[in-house]
């Protein structure tokens, strides 16, 4: 169980005061401030960009989109005094197409533009009847107007315009869009840059807000109960937090209760393996006095001296058993109470007490510790510290002389390895020692006094804390325990 809160005055969660509620805003009126954002955003993109349109065309850049139809005559009138057609009598708002006897003398259109002038002729009465005038004659056509009038050497010009804004010089008329539809692109894009504008602000501050709930979901789901959760603005994301708060708070009194019903069943359990401590210490003392009247009766007391021996030999099995109960009664180490704990700190805390471990079984220790000050991990200090002490513990057993305890960061995690130059692991041992109550290895676990708890608990301590045990055999010889806990 990670983290229960220390619950002195209870947290009701956030904002859960009226006056609170009433400053948090609603959901809805997040989405229609940032709805009314993209309106002011489209309306200053297209403002911007007729201002601009509108300044091109009064800076005299461009023609207005009726200066095609309304000065043909002007253009007709300077034409026929040129007697020519050519760029520098027209301007840049018209195609022309220069005919004479029906062959093209000259044009600053294409092909189509020219026979589209060509049919216009036709269809105004053919090059000897517009001879015959000075008018200009305009006929529309698929919203492009055709003006054409004749020279004096009798040769026709067409003028082609369109109902659209041009450029003043042919260079930009031939190489951009018409202005218009530039306008209408530039805007377009740049209506599609405010609303993403728009569209990740609003992404960004609407994840700030939900920040809080995935946070408070995240160490719920860890377990990490010891915490507050913190409110946002937004009156619908409160109201999540302050279900999950109660959700929270339920959780961690669900748990605490848990956790304290199954304390009162071990300490119970322990406190009854204590009490037999007594009887059995009575029994094996009085089996040694009578081993030692059986003495003194000689050849008479050999039967008595034999059950006296069996007497003692039970008791001592039996006292085994109790130490089996006590350890037993810690119940499975997923149920462990994890805080944020300095990794420094606990590395110094373990080698002092496996320091105190090794002086107490007469076994040389060596200890190195390579952890860095800030390093952190969520950890039940007692049920770590038992842990290792479990795998020192059996590592003195089974050392020559020698153990060896390594505490570094390695990939995210405390490693604890604890060595010895003992026999070394089994085959079997390797794979099965983690589990409680195996003691098949000859070399190792089934030795007097070992009942298969010890790597069993380390094993636990380390899967509750969401690491791993490892067991394995030095190439130089003797068995390594590794024992991996994930830092915050």
């Amino acid at each position: 169980m990670a983290g229960l809160a220390q619950r002195g005055e209870k947290n009701l969660g956030p904002r859960t005061g009226s006056a609170q509620r009433r400053r948090a805003t609603p959901l809805s009126l997040v989405i229609a401030r940032y709805f009314a954002y993209v309106i002011v955003a489209l309306a200053f993109v297209w403002v911007v960009a007729f201002t601009a349109f509108s300044m091109t065309m009064n800076a005299g850049l461009v023609y207005p989109a009726n200066y095609g139809p309304s000065h043909d005559d002007e253009v007709a009138a300077a034409v026929r005094e040129a007697g020519r057609v050519d760029d520098g009598l027209v301007p840049a708002a018209y195609r022309y197409v220069w005919l004479d006897d029906g062959s093209l003398i000259a044009t600053d259109g294409d092909e189509h533009g020219v026979v589209a002038a060509i049919d216009a002729v036709e269809e105004l009465g053919g090059e000897g009847s517009l001879a015959a005038t000075d008018e200009v004659r305009s006929i529309g056509r698929d919203g492009t107007t055709y003006s054409v009038f004749a020279l004096e050497d009798g040769s026709v010009c067409v003028l082609t315009s369109t109902y659209m804004p041009q450029y003043v010089t042919r260079g930009l008329r031939d190489a951009l869009p018409n202005p218009q539809d530039l306008m209408l692109v530039a805007g377009c894009a740049l209506s599609v840059g405010a609303v993403a504008l728009v569209a990740r602000r609003a992404a960004r501050v609407i994840s700030r807000k939900m920040a809080p709930l995935t946070e408070a979901a995240e160490r719920i789901a860890r377990e990490e109960l010891d915490f507050a959760v913190e409110g946002s603005n937004v009156r619908e994301v409160d109201d999540v937090l302050s279900a999950m708060e109660r959700m929270r708070a339920s959780l961690a009194e669900s748990l605490e209760a848990r956790w304290r019903s199954e304390r009162a069943a071990r300490e119970q359990v322990a406190s009854l393996a204590h009490d037999l401590k007594t009887p059995l210490t009575v029994v094996r003392a009085n089996a040694d006095l009578l081993s030692e009247e059986a003495a003194e009766l000689g050849a008479a007391g050999e039967g008595l001296a034999e059950s006296a021996r069996a007497v003692a030999e039970g008791a001592a099995q039996l006292d085994g058993y109790v130490g089996l109960l006590v350890e037993a009664s810690h119940g499975e180490a997923g149920e462990v109470r994890r805080l944020r704990t300095g990794a420094r700190d606990l590395a110094a805390r373990l080698a002092d007490s496996a320091g105190r471990l090794a002086a107490a079984r007469d076994v040389s220790l060596a200890v190195e510790r390579d952890v860095t000050e800030g390093a952190v991990l969520l950890a039940d200090v007692a049920a770590v510290e038992r842990a290792v002490s479990n795998l020192v513990g059996n590592a003195c057993d089974h050392a020559a002389g020698r153990v060896t305890l390594a505490l570094r960061e390695e990939g995210g995690a405390l490693v604890v390895a604890v060595g010895d130059d003992g026999p070394g692991f089994s085959p079997a041992a390797l794979e099965h020692a983690r589990e409680r109550l195996w003691r098949g290895d000859v070399s190792r676990g089934g030795a007097r006094g070992h009942y298969g708890l010890g790597l069993a608990i380390a094993d636990e301590v380390a899967r509750a804390h969401g690491g791993s045990l490892e067991l394995s055999n030095a190439p130089a010889g003797g068995a390594v325990a590794t024992l991996r806990l994930p830092l915050a």
